[in-house]
């Protein structure tokens, strides 16, 4: 079904030479699962033909993941980890596996039972050795009906705090060597917070697809200087069917008891404190039950999930002190008992983690906040005064874009292909002040 590969700084045993803690999931279905043990990661520093290690991961672990039928409890996949300590010297790492062919019926992969599924991360650890790659938090299969989808979430989690950056890539054979397919057809990435979002399909067309993301991470090294510290790449396969059981939805949330609010709006929380989200779902079948899940916790520290009753549940996340200030997505699954197969949307919440000052502290300003991702390629998002018009100028001043703020104060740009790689501002149509930075990096 896909998998996808992790790694962490640990303590070195060499002296000078870089140490990781490396983690491969690997994701199959319980009626034919194929677990290899021990499993093979190949190192390769460099390009593709650059020198390659091969590393023995023994499997640590097998969990279940949730279960979606509507006559059985069993699980409808399986979690298979592997796990390994690995020397990685100082340069520019492929992290990769290559394991038996996809299952048949991939709809966008011709001929899928011939072709090997690769997953990999990549680490350049030639500016910093000190470095967690993202984690996805949710391992909640999408199964979406032929005439309704809903969001799903292939969110990260990234302990550093560094910028995070999502897109869909083409699911690839071995290194360099991508696959004949098309994107699939479902969803579209948000690249700001990994959020599935649907889309109207070209294709009814029932069966298996592949989706292939990468997240990206970015980090800060000076005031003008981001640097590409890694990537990590998830695939999966997510399932097209005809049924009539339309998919549950969140209405609606409410932060440390306030008054009820969208779920697509940002949640602000300083570090050190907790909050409680408690988040309220519908599902238009009528006497359908529902039930609440996330990876998130499994991945995120000092977070926590309750279900409170029928359509409630309930998001603890005692934020830890030494959290660096950042945006944190965090996926909260809720599922129905429909037939054959239960439906489900995996809503993608939005925190936003601050600084030593107080939010509330801070003096009202128009000035646009939250620019994300840092640097970007295809498209930019941040936050203004709501309906304000904006004038987007490059370096030289001359004026590339005008846009209006949505009603929640959300800007969201995508220049043309031809805008070149550099430096653009966001300005007040009204009154001319900068409002935001946006930097575009080169392909």
């Amino acid at each position: 079904m896909g998998g996808d590969i992790t790694y962490a700084t640990i303590p070195s045993t060499t002296a000078g030479v870089p140490r990781y803690h490396v983690v491969v999931r690997q994701f199959t279905t319980p009626s034919t699962p194929v677990i290899v043990n021990p499993l093979t990661l190949v190192a390769t520093n460099g390009s593709c033909g650059g020198v390659a290690t091969n590393i023995t991961m023994p499997l640590t672990q097998t969990l279940n993941g949730a279960h979606q039928a509507c006559t059985s409890t069993a699980p409808f996949y399986l979690v298979s980890l592997y796990e390994a300590d690995v020397d990685l010297p100082t340069g520019q790492w492929t992290l990769s596996n290559t394991t038996s062919a996809w299952t048949s019926g991939v709809q966008n992969i011709p001929g899928s039972t011939l072709q090997s599924l690769y997953i990999s991360a990549y680490l350049d650890n030639t500016t910093t050795v000190q470095d967690t790659s993202p984690k996805f938090e949710s391992v909640l299969e999408p199964i979406i009906s032929v005439s309704a989808s809903a969001p799903h979430s292939f969110s990260a989690f990234d302990a550093d705090g560094d910028s995070l950056r999502y897109e869909v890539v083409a699911p690839a054979g071995g290194c360099g060597q991508p696959l004949v397919s098309t994107p699939a057809p479902h969803f579209v990435v948000n690249t700001a917070t990994g959020a599935l979002e649907p889309t109207a399909a070209t294709t009814s067309t029932q069966g298996y697809y592949s989706l292939s993301v990468r997240v990206s991470e970015y980090r800060k090294l000076s005031p003008n200087r981001w640097v590409l510290l890694g990537y990590v790449n998830r695939d999966l396969l997510y399932t097209v069917y005809a049924t009539t059981n339309l998919p549950p939805t969140f209405t609606g949330l409410s932060v440390n008891g306030g008054a009820s609010r969208s779920p697509s709006l940002p949640i602000l929380i300083q570090p050190g404190q907790t909050t409680q989200v408690t988040l309220t779902a519908s599902d238009p079948d009528a006497g359908q039950l529902l039930r609440f899940t996330s990876g998130a916790p499994n991945v995120v520290p000092g977070l926590s999930l309750t279900t409170l009753g029928a359509t409630q549940v309930k998001l603890t996340w005692q934020v830890p002190a030494g959290l660096p200030p950042g945006r944190y997505a965090i996926p909260v699954a809720v599922l129905d008992n429909g037939c054959t197969t239960n439906a489900s949307e995996d809503r993608t919440l939005l925190f936003i983690v601050g600084g030593s000052q107080p939010l509330a502290s801070r003096a009202s300003s128009s000035a646009a906040t939250d620019v994300y991702p840092v640097p970007f390629r295809e498209q930019v998002q941040f936050t203004t005064a709501p309906n304000q018009a904006v004038v987007l100028v490059d370096a030289l001043g001359r004026e590339v874009a005008r846009l209006t703020s949505a009603a929640d104060g959300r800007v969201r740009w995508l220049p043309a292909s031809s805008l070149p790689a550099g430096l653009y501002l966001a300005r007040s149509a009204a009154d001319g002040r900068a409002l935001a930075r946006l930097l575009r990096a080169g392909e």
